[in-house]
């Protein structure tokens, strides 16, 4: 006689994704506002989605106060298997997506180095690598890297863990929401340059820190201590005020006022280098400075195997390798 055995599968008690999503970010940002921005929706619906999520589970995940989040024992620990969850959910999703189409590497990366570096070299690397369409997306802001998130990124900023000297202007900018999986390749430090159009020095000689503070002086935004921290540096009162010149968004705008003759740009010399070998720009003053940070490449460590990642990996670090050569050189 045969006995039937019946198995049962126990049912997975399992919270809506759409409420562990927004969960996440709320976590990780410690703000239904911000979370709702970057999941492109309202910040009642993620509150909504965090309120689900709480009577599901039977436990407060967050302490509301009026101006701020903090989490809860409970939300500590379920934020950190979530994010990982989604993180591998979100590798998967790429792997699976990726059998069946073109290899597209996105590479997120900022603005001025995209216009001024990567983008004039790029083709070097679709010659050698033409079955990898590369799609650029400019941005200076942290990089998140997620199921909408690009595939590496160039930023700029502060290395973790990495000591600066205390006379080394600051870098506002941070490079990546979160550390955490994050591979870190140093490309080659920040170093700022002054220059302004030939026509402004009027054949003088190569100006001092002092010469500095006669003349009009360009800002770029997302360097706004850039100016006063390198005349700082070199002993040099920054005048402020009216003599602290013009201020625009990006590097490759001040660029281009510096070349129209609108007075003295401070910038990356990686940003100006090919305007001063073209001799739009000259070099204002001979005085170089490092500033506290350091341009990286990004990318998720589960990520650094896949084919795209680690050609492009390998073809950046060579280029810059050969740039940091040309540096020590005095080029």
């Amino acid at each position: 006689m045969h006995k039937h055995v019946r198995y049962v599968m126990k049912k997975r008690l399992l919270p809506p994704l759409s409420a562990l999503h927004g969960f996440e970010a709320s976590a990780r940002h410690l703000s239904f506002t911000k979370a709702a921005e970057e999941l492109y929706v309202t910040q009642g619906a993620i509150s909504r989605q965090v309120r689900q999520l709480e009577d599901f589970l039977g436990v407060a995940l967050f302490e509301r106060y009026t101006r701020r989040l903090e989490l809860t024992d409970a939300g500590e620990e379920l934020q950190t298997v979530v994010s990982d969850v989604l993180d591998q959910l979100s590798n998967v999703a790429r792997r699976v997506r990726r059998r069946n189409e073109t290899d597209i590497l996105t590479v997120s990366v900022l603005p001025s180095f995209a216009s001024a570096w990567l983008m004039p070299r790029l083709y070097l690397f679709t010659e050698k690598h033409p079955s990898i369409e590369v799609r650029l997306h400019t941005s200076i802001d942290p990089v998140s890297f997620g199921s909408s998130g690009p595939d590496v990124a160039i930023r700029v900023g502060r290395v973790p863990g990495k000591h600066y000297e205390r006379n080394q202007p600051r870098i506002e900018l941070e490079m990546a929401e979160s550390w955490r999986g994050i591979h870190i390749d140093e490309l080659l430090p920040d170093r700022l340059v002054t220059v302004c159009s030939p026509r402004l020095l009027d054949g003088r000689a190569p100006l001092t820190p002092d010469d500095m503070t006669g003349l009009p002086l360009i800002h770029t935004t997302s360097r706004r201590f850039a100016w006063p921290d390198w005349l700082q540096a070199h002993g040099v009162t920054y005048p402020g005020g009216a003599a602290s010149g013009l201020e625009l968004g990006h590097f490759f705008m001040s660029i281009e006022a510096a070349f129209r003759g609108r007075g003295v740009a401070i910038v990356p010399d990686i940003v100006a280098r090919q305007e001063v070998e073209l001799g739009r720009l000259v070099t204002a003053c001979e005085s170089t400075l490092e500033s506290a940070g350091d341009y990286c490449l990004l990318a998720p460590d589960s990520s650094l195997q896949r084919p795209a990642i680690a050609h492009f990996r390998a073809w950046l670090l060579s280029e810059i390798s050969g740039l940091s050569a040309s540096r020590k050189a005095g080029h």
